[in-house]
């Protein structure tokens, strides 16, 4: 652990507030699985993956910024309750097209 005057050094330093970062971990759908073995629908739980599947890629390929505007756009747009899911797959599509 680093003392507390290092915190507020470094934060009077650079002029913001410091604190602890978390590592988010990263698995695959497989991974996943079997973690859960008792849990019977994976539908909801397969959603959320491919979501969090889609935002890596458009991270890698620098598309992320134009993904998110994309969904925005898409949301607003379609006024109708829509899934997420279906948000992000037609966003991503636009987006690899062009």
């Amino acid at each position: 652990m680093i003392r507390d005057d290092v915190y507020v050094t470094i934060s009077d330093t650079f002029g913001t507030s410091i604190g602890v970062a978390h590592i988010l971990g990263y698995k695959k759908r497989s991974e996943a699985k079997e973690e859960h073995p008792t849990q019977q629908s994976y539908k909801r739980f397969n959603e959320e993956l491919d979501i969090n599947e889609i935002i890596t890629s458009a991270i890698e390929d620098g598309k992320y910024q134009r993904l998110q505007r994309e969904v925005w756009r898409l949301k607003v747009k379609s006024g109708r309750k829509i899934k997420e899911i279906t948000i992000y797959k037609k966003a991503w599509r636009e987006i690899k097209n062009d």
